[in-house]
């Protein structure tokens, strides 16, 4: 099986945000973009990443049950900074798939920041890597599934 490169399965110039915005405007960002994690990123260097989890492990358990105005109300005091992952794994965009599906299999998230000489310039999600896998494995996998009892 041959391998290839990450690059045509980045997403270029994903959202990002700053350590000192707000929570409120990090998940109103999030929603616009739709996207389920922003690269927090200082002086164009990324410094974390932020995803709704990393939000509601860090703020009180009552914001669950409030309505949206006061949980917003809430998430104004509260600065990404505060509440985002520290030194996320990343990922070179002339890595592999395979080296992206291992990195993936050991860190256990959903994506991974692409940087280039310490500059984000994209993110990979392990949807995208799951993609690429199949196409490499093409018909010869379809064809062992089928085998398959």
């Amino acid at each position: 099986m041959r391998d290839l490169s990450i690059r045509a399965w980045i997403t270029p110039a994903p959202p990002t945000i700053g350590p000192k915005e707000n929570l409120k405007r990090a998940r109103a960002r999030m929603r616009a973009a739709n996207v389920a994690e922003l690269l927090v990123v200082d002086d164009g260097k990324l410094v974390g990443t932020l995803n709704e989890r990393d939000i509601w492990e860090h703020c009180p358990t009552s914001t669950l049950v409030m309505d949206e105005k006061q949980a917003d109300e809430l998430l104004e005091q509260f600065r990404v900074g505060g509440v985002m992952a520290l030194h996320p794994p990343v990922i070179h965009p002339g890595a592999t798939i395979s080296e992206a599906a291992q990195v993936f299999a050991d860190c256990g998230r959903a994506g991974l920041p692409v940087v280039d000489d310490g500059l984000p310039i994209g993110f990979l999600t392990e949807a995208s890597v799951m993609h690429a896998v199949a196409m490499l494995l093409g018909p010869e996998a379809t064809r062992a599934k089928s085998r398959d009892p």
